[in-house]
């Protein structure tokens, strides 16, 4: 406070008077970092990586182990970048195709970063042909409250060989996890291919956490809790329950089929070193939107999903949740602008790069449009379907 305010606000005091200006006690803005303001409009960049022959036949050899590559971007480059192939199995293409890749900066040179990025992902799309899909609902999910990935666009040369469009996917690093929890000391999970949570899950990152898996194995138990109020009582106490149902929300919303609620697919697990809390984070969100009749409320694979809507009261909240996020978040008129934002930037670099994929392109663009208002239709009409809670 400025000395003069400071004499007013003590007279104030004295005499009993309220005539003191108020003080300015709004909440400093965040700042914007470089990692920030890579992902703040559309645009597709342009990235030319060069592998040596012998880092080649080390990934040809050993796909999921990490290789050597240089990577350019207009008048600047990265020495050294740790590089994989990723993807699943309907996703995975060899390197000498069409290959996803994952980039870790600072895996052999100390503190490198890509646009304030240590681990970052060259998808390559191969079941979204809209490039845009991961993009939108990660847009859906950061706006119900769950942490996501950003995305941004880039073509892509590899030795001499023009790939194509790819998207740029936000890494889950310890920045990520700074940035979203406030700490990014905790055990940090991979769910991998079609886990469940009692299964022995990839321990990406912990530092200082719970040890032996003892968050997990909490979890684990609170699911198989026989006693119903006893169970949504656990859950509560070990998830962020407000993220998990807005995570669950979304994921029906947009009719994913292939993730964690539904089939143990495609997520991340973040348990909060000080809050003891549990966060689910989804990832691989690229078949998005395959069937606009999908129920609202399934049959819940995941044990976690399972366990907490078969309880009363987790039911009730998720219901809750699914009507407040239809009124106030999921905005299909908004949504579709922002698909149009997006298609006068990917377009054109698009059909550069593909002629064939660039003249079909607004047909993917235009199901993924028609799907996000058949949805929003079909949502409503299931809501009003629900029996009245009491």
């Amino acid at each position: 406070m400025r000395r003069p305010l400071l004499i007013l606000a003590l007279f104030a005091l004295i005499l009993g008077t309220a005539n003191v200006p108020a003080v300015d006690t709004a909440p400093v803005p965040r700042t914007i970092t470089e990692r920030d303001a890579f992902f703040r409009k559309p645009q597709v960049h342009n990235i030319v990586l060069t592998v040596d022959k012998k880092e080649v036949d080390a990934i040809n050899r050993e796909p999921r182990k990490y290789a050597k590559v240089l990577v350019k971007e207009g008048a600047t480059e990265y020495a050294d970048v740790g590089f994989h192939l990723k993807g699943a199995a309907g996703s995975y293409r060899n390197f000498d195709d069409k290959p996803g890749l994952t980039l870790n900066m600072d895996k052999f040179v100390d503190a490198q970063r890509y646009h304030g990025m240590d681990k970052w992902h060259l998808a390559n799309s191969a079941q979204d042909p809209s490039y845009l899909s991961e993009l939108i609902c990660g847009d859906l999910m950061r706006a119900a409250g769950v942490p996501a990935a950003r995305v941004s666009h880039a073509t892509v040369t590899i030795n001499g060989r023009k790939c194509g469009m790819y998207y740029i996917k936000e890494g889950y690093d310890r920045q990520f996890l700074q940035s979203n929890f406030g700490n990014g000391n905790g055990n940090f999970y991979d769910g991998g291919f079609l886990r469940d949570i009692d299964q022995p899950l990839d321990l990406i990152s912990g530092k200082g956490d719970v040890a032996d898996r003892a968050d997990l194995k909490a979890l684990v138990a609170a699911t198989r809790e026989g006693n119903e109020k006893k169970r949504f009582e656990k859950l509560e106490k070990l998830l962020d329950l407000d993220k998990f149902i807005s995570y669950v929300v979304i994921e029906m919303l947009t009719s994913d089929w292939d993730g964690y609620p539904s089939k143990c697919n495609n997520y991340r697990i973040y348990h909060h070193p000080k809050t003891n809390k549990i966060t689910f984070i989804p990832s691989g969100m690229d078949q998005m939107y395959g069937d606009t009749n999908w129920p609202i409320l399934p049959d819940w694979g995941g044990s976690v999903a399972r366990a907490l809507m078969q309880t009363k009261e987790g039911k009730k909240r998720y219901v809750a949740r699914l009507r407040e996020i239809m009124a106030n978040v999921y905005k299909p008129d908004a949504l579709i602008a922002r698909l149009d934002e997006l298609e006068a930037v990917v377009h054109p670099a698009l059909k550069a790069v593909d002629a064939g994929a660039g003249n079909d392109y607004k047909n993917q663009v235009n199901r993924l449009r028609d799907a996000i208002r058949e949805r929003a239709k079909n949502v409503n009409a299931q809501i009003k379907q629900l029996p009245v809670e009491k």
